[in-house]
């Protein structure tokens, strides 16, 4: 069980996400009592709609990637001792804060790592999504020795006891992979969730490229940085 009342923090990340973060923003709102939106140097009105949905706006002036984004995200979100969990998800709308009550579920269970997962729905998935996730599910899962599942998903709950002590270095999305990396020995309870796959916004993932990138990055990490 969870050593105290859960008090969670949703940290979203957004580049040009105008059309999508304002909705996304409102959802999360919906569930836990305060939203961070990181707008990574957009030249849109990224920042303006997260704002209208009252959520908390830090803006970079230049793009950085993921990895930048959520390292300020993190400084903000985890300077107050009272948030327990911080709940990453993606402002493109290709998460569905309807779902964050799945996570909230598990962490009253105690669990303090919780993956968002869209691979019990394969159908609905692109064939070379399935596939370039499951090989670096592999290569986490034997990094780890946890059950990962959709490693690459970016919808996730950490508690934060597991995040301050992070020094974060990644950039892009192999934030994600380091976040998991560097946890994984002080997990005590590891989850995974099923989460829908929602496909269609604009999305600056490339699936080869950046899988090929994030899992030679988690080696890396795993040998030089954990």
């Amino acid at each position: 069980m969870p050593e105290s009342p859960l008090e969670v923090a949703a940290l979203i990340p957004a580049y040009e996400c105008q059309g999508t973060i304002r909705a996304v923003s409102s959802g999360a709102r919906a569930h836990v009592p305060h939203v961070v939106v990181v707008d990574d140097g957009s030249g849109d009105g990224t920042g303006t709609q997260a704002r209208r949905a009252e959520a908390a706006v830090i803006e970079r002036p230049a793009n950085g990637g993921k990895g930048a984004a959520i390292r300020d995200g993190l400084e903000l979100v985890l300077w107050s001792e009272n948030v327990t969990h911080v709940l990453f998800l993606d402002g493109d709308g290709q998460h569905d804060p309807g779902e964050i009550p799945k996570f909230l579920e598990a962490a009253s269970r105690g669990a303090d790592f919780v993956v968002g997962s869209r691979l019990s729905a394969r159908e609905q998935m692109p064939a070379y999504r399935y596939e370039t996730n499951r090989i670096g599910d592999m290569i986490l899962s034997r990094m780890t020795g946890l059950p990962v599942e959709d490693g690459a998903s970016g919808f996730r709950l950490v508690a934060s006891r597991l995040l301050r002590p992070l020094r974060l270095r990644a950039n892009g999305y192999l934030i994600d992979n380091e976040i998991l990396l560097k946890c994984a020995g002080s997990v005590r309870r590891f989850e995974t969730v099923p989460i829908r796959p929602i496909y269609g916004s604009k999305s600056h993932y490339r699936p080869f490229r950046d899988t090929w990138k994030t899992s030679w990055g988690s080696v890396y990490v795993k040998i030089f940085e954990t």
